[in-house]
């Protein structure tokens, strides 16, 4: 477990997120989500996980936290970001802040 402080700049973070997200199976298969904000599959992986990934930034630089393990905190975001959009459900701002935010807290020793 990498327990150090958070070695992601706001780039990597995008890219791990839109990474989980494209090895879902089913991410071409938000046909709501998809239709709703007048975007491809593609691009809305590509939108959200830049908000995602600029939301998880934010969090991690408020906290201060050094005993994170930030690599199974993204894990667990992005998991949570996929649960979000199977439900066929786009995750606000508000959610997003609460994904990461409970993501950076089980993260940290003897939470999980």
């Amino acid at each position: 477990m990498n327990m150090s402080k958070n070695i992601y700049y706001y780039g990597e973070i995008v890219a791990r997120i839109a990474g989980k997200l494209y090895r879902f199976p089913n991410h071409e298969q938000w046909p709501s989500i998809i239709q709703d904000s007048n975007l491809s599959a593609d691009d809305l992986i590509c939108e959200l996980s830049a908000d995602a990934g600029r939301i998880f930034d934010m969090i991690e630089d408020i906290s201060g936290e050094m005993s994170i393990d930030w690599a199974g905190a993204l894990d667990h975001y992005s998991q949570s970001l996929h649960s979000f959009l199977s439900n066929e459900r786009m995750p606000t701002q508000a959610d997003m802040i609460y994904m990461a935010a409970k993501s950076m807290n089980i993260s940290r020793p003897g939470c999980s």
